[in-house]
């Protein structure tokens, strides 16, 4: 009788194990880390005289790195907004033209674009980086006004430790997209565009 109970146990024990190995090997999946808009630019999209601002659609391109999942160490981190980072990326631009008081579905001019470019390289030893391209077009009345490519990069301190590069790594994609944002908000044709 206690032989069964001692096998018993080594079963369930082992089940237990594999069960532990089989997540581990899957990974675990993880989202953004909700987006903060930058007080430079709302205060620079405040002091630039623009018209109400509607934001229009935005989308991955085909051929784009990391349009719906970023890779962190063989972990799958996703949009926490919409289906993929476009759709965080229109929903940072909303909230950045929302506390500048300049957001407006209705308005005449349109912000829309196409993600490009998304990544993040957390397998570093003490340093990380991610960079981010996307595309914005102004259209006005439908005419377009504003056509360009925008591009940040960014680096951080880190460790080799997943359980600090991970983590870091989440918490630095906002700020890629802030910087992203912080480069279209300081381009004086965007902001002639909008005007």
């Amino acid at each position: 009788m206690e032989l069964r109970r001692t096998t018993a146990r080594a079963h369930a024990l082992r089940a237990a194990i594999a069960v532990l190995c089989a997540t581990a090997l899957a990974g675990c999946a993880l989202g953004t880390v909700p987006y903060q808009p930058s007080i430079d630019s709302v205060e620079r999209l405040r002091g630039a005289g623009l018209a109400p601002i509607a934001v229009g659609e935005f989308s991955v391109a085909r051929d784009a790195t990391g349009g719906t999942t970023i890779s962190l160490r063989g972990n799958p981190m996703s949009s926490s907004v919409g289906a993929n980072y476009a759709d965080y990326l229109a929903a940072a631009l909303r909230q950045e033209l929302e506390l500048a008081r300049l957001l407006d579905p209705k308005a005449s001019v349109e912000v829309g674009g196409m993600l490009m470019r998304n990544d993040i390289s957390a397998g570093g030893i003490s340093t990380n980086s991610g960079e981010i391209e996307a595309r914005f077009v102004v259209r006005r009345a439908g005419q377009v006004r504003f056509d360009r490519t925008k591009r940040a990069a960014l680096s951080w301190e880190s460790g080799f430790m997943a359980a600090t590069a991970i983590p870091a790594a989440q918490q630095h994609y906002p700020l890629m997209v802030q910087k992203l944002l912080g480069a279209l908000f300081a381009d004086p044709d965007f902001i002639a565009a909008c005007r």
